[in-house]
């Protein structure tokens, strides 16, 4: 349940920021964006940092009525608040790289609906269990740290340790610096082509 919960989040944060730059270049609003004085990357990490609210305003209903209803329960300490933070900001990185994407290409549909169940694959793997060479190798993808730790924190309510914590902030930051460039790379390619008040 912990795994769905975090893949619900993390899918949310990152399609949300892809599908909404893909639908104003839809509309032609990219070049007014990419005006403001924040600039465009400003604008999409603002509206990132909303859309996460608002997603966990409306999971929180979601999760609650799925522990009324199965009679499982989640013990949340407030430690739980790092590993959700380290997937969000993990996520919000491979957001931006698709937003980068949705800006050059404009089309990224097709990927999202691939990418959803590649994520969830992702997520129910406890790679914490697996072998050395694989656990190790697992804990590079993406958010798989955090959701290593959500699953401990809330699913056995235990405390991960430092190691792992650490592990998932340097994935989350990894993440969150390549999504940064990508998308900063992918703004100056669109401009050069002319491409970015167009679809």
């Amino acid at each position: 349940m912990v795994s769905l919960i975090a893949w619900s989040l993390a899918f949310s944060l990152l399609s949300h920021t892809a599908s909404n730059l893909a639908e104003e270049a839809l509309a032609g609003l990219l070049e007014q964006l990419a005006l403001t004085r924040p600039g465009l990357l400003g604008v999409v990490l603002v509206r990132a940092l909303l859309s996460l609210l608002q997603i966990g305003l409306l999971v929180i209903p979601i999760v609650l009525a799925i522990l009324l209803t199965s009679g499982a329960q989640l013990n949340f300490p407030p430690l739980t608040l790092l590993p959700l933070g380290t997937l969000a900001f993990g996520s919000l990185g491979l957001g931006l790289v698709l937003g980068g994407l949705a800006l050059v290409y404009k089309r990224v549909g097709q990927l999202l609906g691939l990418l959803q169940f590649l994520f969830l694959g992702l997520f129910l793997v406890r790679f914490e269990a697996l072998a050395w060479p694989w656990n190790a190798l697992g804990y590079l993808l993406p958010m798989t740290p955090s959701v290593a730790a959500l699953r401990l924190l809330l699913g056995r309510s235990e405390a991960p340790g430092w190691d792992l914590l650490l592990l998932a902030g340097i994935n989350a930051l990894a993440y969150l610096a390549l999504g940064i460039g990508f998308f900063q790379r992918a703004i100056r390619r669109a401009r050069q082509q002319g491409t970015l008040g167009t679809y």
